[in-house]
C-alpha cells in the first residue's frame, strides 16, 4: 500500500508538535540506558560466577588467574580460599575482635576480703602483663626468652622453674608452648607489627587464704606470612595463615608476684608432623592436604574445650 507524501508530512508535523513528545523521548532514553546497564551487570556476574565455578567444580585454579582475583572482589571470596595480607582476617570470627592487648579487658576493680581497690586493680594488671608477655610480645613471638613474664612470677614457683628449664634445655620439645606462644622467625612472621586479634574474659575473687585469685580465659588469633617464599595470591596480596591459641589460667597474686594454680592451652592450625622444637608451625593452604585424616575441631565453637587441641595435637580446624 502506497503512502501519500502529503499525509506522511502532515503526520510527522503532528508528532513533532505533540505536547507529550519530549516526555516520550525521555522515557525511551531511560529504557535504553537501563537495558545497557543490565547487560553489563549480567556480564560481570557471569565472569565472577565463572571464577568461582572454575575453582569449585574443577578443584583447580585458573592457571593465569590464581583464585580469580580479577573476577571477584577479595572481600567476596569464598572462605575456602586463602586469606591474604590485604585482608588477613577475612572470613574469620576474629575479624571483629580487638587488636593485640586491647582484647585483654580488665574487669572493674572492687575491694574484696581485706584487699583494697588499688591492690585488686594492680593485681589484675599483673595478670594482663603476664598474658601480653607470653602471647603478644613481639620478642616472645619470635622465640626470645620471655624475661618479662619470668619477672612477674615468684622465683621458685613451679611454673617459673618449668619455663626456665624449657628455655635452658634445647631438647625441651613442645614444653615452652604450654605457657608461651612462639614461632620460628626463619619460617613465618607477622605481616604487620603484632597482627593479632584477642578475645576473652577475666574474673577474680578472694581466695580462702585472703589473696586474690584471678581467672583468665583468652583466645589469641595470629595472622602470619612465610618469611621467604610467600605465595602471591593477587596483586600485592600474599597468603596468610591464621593460628588460634586458647589459654586458661588461674593465678594467685601474692606480694606483687604471680603464683599460677592451673593452666591449660589449645593450639589450632599447628603442624603436628613438624619437629618438636618449641615453635608453632602454621599450616598454609597447600599444607592442608596432609591433614585430611586428622580430627577436626572448631576453635571458636569449642573455645572452652581446651583439651581438644593441646600443643602438638594432630587436629584440623574447620575454620580459622
Amino acid at each position: 500500500m502506497s503512502i501519500d507524501p502529503a499525509d506522511f508530512a502532515a503526520r510527522l508535523r503532528a508528532e513533532q508538535n505533540a505536547p507529550d513528545r519530549e516526555e516520550r523521548l525521555r522515557r525511551e532514553r531511560v529504557a535504553r540506558r537501563r537495558k545497557t546497564l543490565l547487560g553489563a551487570g549480567a556480564g560481570v556476574l557471569a565472569l565472577g560466577g565463572l571464577g568461582v565455578w572454575l575453582a569449585d567444580a574443577t578443584g583447580k585454579r585458573p592457571a593465569n588467574e590464581p583464585y580469580a582475583p580479577r573476577m571477584l572482589a577479595e572481600h567476596l571470596w569464598p572462605d575456602a580460599w586463602p586469606a591474604t595480607t590485604n585482608i588477613p582476617f577475612r572470613g574469620s570470627p576474629a575479624a571483629a575482635w580487638e587488636p593485640s592487648s586491647h582484647g585483654i579487658r580488665i574487669p572493674q576493680a572492687k575491694a574484696v576480703a581485706g584487699l583494697t581497690l588499688q591492690e585488686v586493680h594492680t593485681s589484675l594488671w599483673l595478670v594482663k602483663d603476664f598474658l601480653v608477655a607470653t602471647n603478644i610480645s613481639s620478642r616472645t613471638l619470635a622465640g626470645a626468652k620471655p624475661v618479662e613474664a619470668l619477672d612477674l612470677l615468684a622465683p621458685g614457683d613451679p611454673v617459673w622453674r618449668q619455663l626456665e628449664a624449657a628455655y635452658t634445655d634445647p631438647g625441651s620439645g613442645r614444653e615452652p608452648l604450654r605457657f608461651v606462644t612462639r614461632f620460628d622467625p626463619d619460617e613465618v612472621r607477622s605481616p604487620e607489627e603484632e597482627l593479632i586479634r584477642t578475645d576473652g574474659t577475666m574474673t577474680y575473687e578472694a581466695a580462702p587464704s585472703g589473696e586474690l585469685l584471678v581467672r583468665a580465659d583468652y583466645t589469641f588469633v595470629h595472622a602470619l606470612v612465610k618469611t621467604s617464599g610467600a605465595k602471591e595470591i593477587n596483586d600485592h596480596g600474599y597468603e596468610v595463615s591464621r593460628v588460634i591459641v586458647h589459654r586458661q589460667l588461674d593465678v594467685l597474686v601474692r606480694n606483687g608476684k604471680l603464683h599460677p594454680q592451673t593452666h591449660s592451652a589449645a593450639i589450632v592450625n599447628d603442624d603436628c608432623t613438624a619437629p618438636a622444637d618449641g615453635f608453632i608451625h602454621p599450616l598454609f593452604h597447600d599444607d592442608l592436604k596432609k591433614a585430611d585424616k586428622w580430627a577436626t575441631v572448631d576453635p571458636y565453637a569449642e573455645k572452652n574445650r581446651v583439651a581438644a587441641a593441646p600443643p602438638g595435637a594432630c587436629v584440623r580446624p574447620t575454620r580459622t
